[in-house]
C-alpha cells in the first residue's frame, strides 16, 4: 500500500539529561521490504536529528552487529530486520545504554562471542 504510515516507537535515554528512559513514537511512511534501519534513518533525517543509533556505510550487510537491538521484543540487527507494521525498537541491554539505541562496544563484543 502506498502512503501507509506506521508507528515506530523508539527507546530514548540520555543518561546525562534524562532521569528515566522513555519511548517516543514517530509516524513513518512504510515501504515494502523496509528494514528497521530504514525507519531509523527516516526518523533521523526527517523528524528528529537528536536520535542516536549506529549507522555506517557498511550497514545492510549484517556483518558488524553494531546495530543489534530488539525489534518488537526479539533480538536482531536493525539493518537486516524487515518491518511490516507498527514497530518497537529497543537496545538489547538497557543497562549498557550510552544514548538511545547506542550501547557500549564492550557489550557488542561479548554478545558476538556468545
Amino acid at each position: 500500500m502506498q502512503n501507509e504510515m506506521i508507528k515506530v516507537r523508539v527507546f530514548r535515554f540520555n543518561p546525562s539529561v534524562d532521569r528515566e528512559p522513555y519511548y517516543q513514537a514517530y509516524q513513518v511512511p512504510w515501504e515494502e521490504n523496509m528494514s528497521a534501519m530504514n525507519a531509523l534513518d527516516y526518523i533521523y533525517q526527517n523528524l528528529d536529528p537528536t536520535l542516536a543509533y549506529y549507522d555506517h556505510a557498511g550497514c545492510d550487510l549484517g556483518i558488524c552487529a553494531r546495530c543489534s537491538g530488539k525489534i518488537n521484543g526479539k533480538p536482531g540487527l536493525f539493518c537486516q530486520t524487515v518491518i511490516k507494521g507498527d514497530t518497537l525498537l529497543e537496545p538489547r541491554k538497557k543497562e549498557r545504554v550510552l544514548k538511545d539505541l547506542i550501547t557500549s562496544s564492550k557489550e557488542i563484543i561479548q554478545e558476538s562471542l556468545s
